[in-house]
């Protein structure tokens, strides 16, 4: 297996302590503060780990309260919200050295039949029509600090930017920005841990339709990003070792937020997934948090 892929199996695979209580490994350091993907697909898989054989979340609502510190193990606090005939919920508190960093709601069912209604796929190129990944990637990261170089290159995620622009670009657009993306090995079959992946995975990019809407580039060094919520939902079975098309759109930009809505959808236009992020997008204050 890759060893990238192997990094974030192990990083999914959170550890249980006894009533209720998973520890979450460090992940890597590279940051200021911890991958909110992280936190999402962590929390997600402890979850996972407390609710009745067969059934899978279909919704997760979650607030980034602090920043994670790098480098530190995360714990997280499983409760159980409710446990009916179907439906399951559980609230997880993501605690770091007794500060609460994080916290996540999710609904848990087991799969069934019913209506279908859902919203259609952007076109988009074929994956196979774009250069290889290595001439892909090339003059992403000569924009990268050497340490985030470092850090993309061990990405375990494989992505394809259909509307890449230059780090610089102030242009406004309001458009949707579409990116391919798949685990570079294959996962085991387990629907859980791709719902923990794409929980992980959809943290990525999330706030660049925002910027993009008012102007704002990604090589803007006085500004202050921050994610402070984020919402999805699970609509179809998927892999994510198989690539899928995430589109996002911004909503709103004011007040100095930003907020965004994602579509998932599989190689063959069904959709997977939605959801929705909101982020702090403002100049940069001096000793704010």
């Amino acid at each position: 297996m890759d060893a990238s892929v192997a990094e974030l199996l192990d990083l999914l695979d959170v550890s249980s302590q006894g009533e209720g209580l998973f520890l979450g490994g460090p992940g890597p350091s590279a940051h200021s503060r911890v991958f909110g993907g992280q936190l999402l697909g962590q929390a997600l898989a402890a979850a996972s780990f407390s609710v009745p054989e067969g059934s899978v979340c279909h919704s997760l609502h979650a607030y980034f309260l602090r920043p994670g510190k790098p480098g530190r193990p995360t714990e997280y606090e499983v409760s159980v919200m409710r446990d009916g005939r179907r439906l399951a919920a559980r609230k997880v508190a993501a605690v770091q050295r007794d500060e609460l960093v994080f916290e996540l709601t999710a609904s848990f069912e087991p799969d069934s039949p019913g209506p279908e209604h859902a919203e259609p796929s952007l076109d988009a190129p074929a994956p196979e029509t774009f250069p290889p990944e290595a001439a892909r990637m090339q003059p992403w990261l000569e924009k990268l600090p050497p340490e985030l170089q470092k850090l993309a290159r061990n990405s375990p995620i494989e992505f394809i930017e259909i509307d890449a622009r230059d780090w610089h670009d102030h242009t406004p657009s309001a458009a949707p920005v579409r990116v391919w993306r798949r685990v570079r090995d294959r996962l085991p079959d387990d629907p859980a841990l791709h719902r923990c992946v794409l929980a992980y995975a959809s943290d990525m990019g999330a706030l660049e339709p925002a910027m993009r809407a008012v102007g704002l580039a990604r090589g803007d060094s006085d500004l202050q990003l921050a994610s402070l919520d984020h919402a999805l939902w699970f609509h179809r079975p998927f892999r994510c070792d198989e690539w899928l098309l995430f589109s996002v759109w911004p909503v709103s930009v004011g007040s100095g937020r930003g907020l965004c809505r994602g579509l998932v959808h599989s190689r063959d236009g069904r959709h997977v997934a939605s959801y929705t992020q909101e982020a702090m997008v403002r100049p940069r204050l001096p000793n704010s948090d």
